[in-house]
Parts: C-alpha cells; sequence; structure tokens
C-alpha cells in the first residue's frame, strides 16, 4: 500500500506570516498536531503543537519611557525549514520507519516542493489494521515453519482444507525459520490450533511467547 491511498488530502497549513496564536487556534479547533507551512504553495516548513508550546506567544520589551511593547510572534521564526518529507509513491511501511525512528507525528507529502497531503500516525494505524483485517470477526493463529519460500506451501494447502478464510497471512524471520501470523475468518481458535497440530505444524501456545 502506497502513502497516495492512505494520506490526507485536504490539509490545514498556515503561512510563515501567521501568528503562534492563529496557529493555536488552528491545532485546537481541529484537534490536530500538526501544521505544514506553505507560501506560494510550496512547502517552506513544518510546525507542531510542540514547537508552538515551547515557544512564547508574546515577547515583550519596555522603552525608555516605560512602556510595553508586545510582539506576536510568527510562524516563520520558529518553524522546521528542513522539513522530512514522503511522496504519493513511498509506500506507507516507509512512512512509517522514518515516523518511528525520528519520532514524528506526521509527514507532508509532496510532489517536488508542491505539498499534496499529510500522513499522521493515526493514517498509518488505520492502514494497517485495513491490511490485517482487525476489524472483521477472526482469529490469529502463529505457525512456526522451517527457513525457506517452500515452507508455506504445505500450510496454504492445509489452510485451503478448511473452511475459514484468510484475512491475512505475515511471515516474520525468526531464529531458525520463519514465525507466520494468520489471521483466519473463524473464531474456534482452539480447533484450528488442534487441526494444524495433528498435521505436524509447529503451533506454540500463547504462553510461549510470553516469556
Amino acid at each position: 500500500m502506497f502513502v497516495g491511498k492512505r494520506m490526507t488530502r485536504s490539509v490545514i497549513t498556515v503561512s510563515p506570516v501567521d501568528t503562534l496564536k492563529f496557529a493555536s487556534h488552528l491545532l485546537m479547533e481541529n484537534r490536530i498536531h500538526q501544521l505544514p507551512v506553505v507560501e506560494n504553495g510550496e512547502l517552506v516548513g513544518f510546525v507542531s503543537g510542540t514547537d508552538i508550546r515551547n515557544s512564547t506567544f508574546e515577547t515583550s520589551t519596555v522603552t525608555q519611557l516605560g512602556k510595553i511593547l508586545v510582539k506576536n510572534r510568527t510562524i516563520g521564526e520558529i518553524m522546521t525549514r528542513d522539513v522530512i518529507t514522503v511522496t504519493p509513491e513511498d509506500t506507507i511501511e516507509d512512512a512509517l520507519l522514518v515516523i518511528h525512528k525520528k519520532r514524528l507525528g506526521a509527514l507532508p507529502v509532496v510532489v517536488g516542493r508542491k505539498l499534496v497531503g499529510i500522513i499522521t500516525k493515526r493514517d498509518l494505524l488505520a492502514a494497517f489494521s485495513a491490511i490485517l483485517k482487525v476489524e472483521e470477526p477472526g482469529v490469529r493463529i502463529e505457525v512456526l515453519l522451517p527457513r525457506g519460500a517452500a515452507s508455506l506451501v504445505p500450510l496454504i494447502r492445509k489452510l485451503a482444507e478448511m473452511e475459514a478464510e484468510i484475512w491475512s497471512l505475515i511471515l516474520s524471520p525468526v531464529p531458525g525459520g520463519f514465525l507466520a501470523l494468520v489471521r483466519l475468518s473463524t473464531i474456534d481458535a482452539g480447533g484450528v490450533r488442534r487441526t494444524l497440530r495433528d498435521a505436524g505444524f509447529n503451533v506454540p501456545d500463547v504462553a510461549e511467547f510470553l516469556k
């Protein structure tokens, strides 16, 4: 799945000359946490709620006559200019990796320098929820397989004999082989485990994963 399929296209943005107070109101009113900064249709920066909270909304100075002058700071003064971005053609796995490693809340999506969307942690969670079909009634079974793609064939054949439909199948490398994470359209977890074990498959108990 690609970023362009899961990104939010209607992006709320600010300009470098907007005030922090204005940006703060946007964040609160729309219940969001990040704002791309756009100028002449191009992405020029990025600002988060944390950036705004860490900056003083207003700075004051005192003139020689004792008059207090208040200046409202602007987005351009605090925004991040070296923005990490993705494109619509990047995969959601790529976006997840960047967000995880850089500890970001969202990534602007650009074509060239033109902002075309934004993808957030929430978008990524929704994407993986859809991929794994976790909202569908079913059960997940873990099967340990020997290393090599051929080891998956007998498992697929055995699952095909059952009446349960495969919602999702993920292979995760483990020492000496693979862990097949299979989500099936049945709630009879015990019955599926017994059937697979009787067929010679290594189906660990849940307790073994908690050690």
